[in-house]
């Protein structure tokens, strides 16, 4: 299955609030459940936004992201960090690592349908 949207996020909650927000709205979306597993289902499945928290066990948001951005045999999707890590020094680090966007903890998910929504019109 063609998938959008890739979430990658380690807390049930914020993953399932995300994906039934997104499925909702029409966008085909699926979930990882850690960085690890992540990068494999971006090589998989060719997601055009990937949703990524930083803070997971094993590898983490950052890792994660530029492992995705060193892999040259894929295209590349938006990545847009969600996380509570807010100071301007994380958010060089996400920004170094190849992340597009950082978003802070808590997130009103009409917001981040909104914005994906957009990044995929834009993408057509």
């Amino acid at each position: 299955m063609a998938i959008s949207v890739l979430v990658v996020d380690d807390d049930d909650d914020i993953a399932m609030l995300l994906v039934s927000s997104l499925e909702r709205a029409g966008i085909s979306v699926a979930r990882a459940g850690n960085g690890r597993e992540g990068v494999e289902r971006v090589r998989a499945h060719r997601p055009r936004v990937v949703l990524m928290d930083w803070m997971m066990p094993g590898t983490d948001g950052i890792q994660a992201s530029q492992e995705i951005r060193q892999s040259v045999d894929i295209p590349q999707p938006h990545i847009i960090m969600l996380t509570a890590r807010v100071h301007s020094s994380d958010q060089e680090v996400a920004l170094r690592a190849g992340v597009d966007e950082v978003v802070a903890k808590p997130f009103r998910p009409r917001e981040i349908v909104g914005h994906v929504r957009e990044l995929l019109e834009l993408a057509s």
